[in-house]
């Protein structure tokens, strides 16, 4: 929850910065970030139920319990058992957060964003503050009509081009037009003044004016709502795109790694009581940053098209499950193969 908060906080904060900028309209930040939180917490829940096992087992070590149970028979194969089935439900979860609603969220964000791209700075607009793109065209109107119709009291700065001159119009009053030939959307303004010239310069035109249209800009984003990451799961299965390649091993990677490090909690959770619980920690996050890592440069590999990273995603996978295996037998198999071996000796 600490993690999801703390992300989840720092692309409210980018997405807010864009609504004070008018580039969003403010309720369209609540439903991106909500609809982000799928995608969020299907990587966030594997690293969390990794620390989950660490932590409850290294409590339990320093308080002594797991020597108490090994003491009265349970094996570690049978630890392993009790602690796999809260991590299976919680790989379950994983698979249809990645598999189904991840994908889906993302998609009503990319929606979200492509609607917002084709609003202008009119439909932004709110009373008492600037809004826009100070390199491109500002809005700021004192007063609003309550059906939002007209703008009172307008301020437009307005630069088509960046050589262009700088345009500073006033008006008593202002309303949206569209015109049907040009398919385009206009800002009518009526008595009130346009200044254009150069900054820094005084060589100024100044018009008074009755009316006059100014064209209002549509932000164009670039959004793309059949990225591979995007689509359901079901459309990328059997995809020659590396895009669609690389997000559905991703979609699959994560439900595993949930498993597989949990093999590695279990073993690095066991720590000697005398060094506390969190002697083992800093050691254990290492080894799951080193497989997330290197689970992600290989997804950017497939969506590359680099040659055999789909290969080197299964060897990945396979290569930290027997790692877990090691850490958890390693000493029970090699003990079995010393006893063989001493009772295979000639006497």
């Amino acid at each position: 929850m600490v993690l999801l908060l703390i992300i989840s906080s720092s692309r409210f904060a980018h997405y807010l910065s864009k609504a004070v900028t008018g580039e969003l309209d403010a309720q369209a930040v609540l439903a991106i970030i909500v609809n982000l939180l799928p995608a969020y917490l299907s990587t966030l829940l594997p690293l969390g139920g990794f620390l989950g096992v660490l932590l409850t087992l290294g409590k339990l070590s320093v308080d002594n319990e797991l020597t108490v149970l090994f003491a009265n028979g349970v094996s570690q194969q049978q630890l392993v058992q009790v602690v796999l089935v809260p991590l299976s439900i919680l790989a379950v979860l994983v698979a249809t957060l990645s598999l189904w609603l991840a994908p889906e969220a993302s998609r009503n964000v990319e929606e979200i964003l492509y609607q917002q791209s084709h609003t202008t700075e009119f439909d932004s607009v709110v009373a008492g503050r600037f809004q826009g793109n100070i390199e491109r065209q500002v809005i700021y109107a004192e007063t609003m009509s309550d059906d939002r119709q007209q703008l009172l009291n307008v301020f437009v700065f307005n630069r088509p081009e960046v050589s262009a001159p700088s345009v500073i119009i006033k008006a008593t009053s202002a309303r949206q037009v569209f015109n049907e030939a040009y398919q385009t959307r206009y800002l009518l303004l009526k008595e009130g003044s346009r200044t254009e010239g150069q900054p820094d310069q005084l060589d100024y035109n100044v018009t008074r004016f009755e009316e006059l249209a100014v064209r209002l800009y549509t932000e164009e984003l670039q959004i793309d709502i059949t990225r591979g990451f995007t689509l359901p799961t079901l459309m990328l299965i059997g995809s020659d795109n590396a895009d669609h390649r690389a997000q559905l091993y991703w979609r699959i990677s994560l439900p595993l790694m949930t498993l597989i490090v949990s093999f590695v909690a279990i073993a690095l959770g066991q720590v000697n009581p005398r060094k506390g619980r969190f002697a083992s920690l800093l050691p254990a996050v290492l080894v799951y940053l080193v497989y997330l890592s290197v689970l992600t440069t290989l997804r950017d590999d497939m969506t590359r098209a680099a040659a055999n990273a789909d290969i080197k995603i299964w060897l990945l996978h396979s290569a930290f499950l027997l790692l877990g295996l090691i850490l958890l037998f390693g000493r029970q198999w090699l003990r079995q193969l010393v006893r063989e071996g001493d009772s295979n000796a000639p006497a």
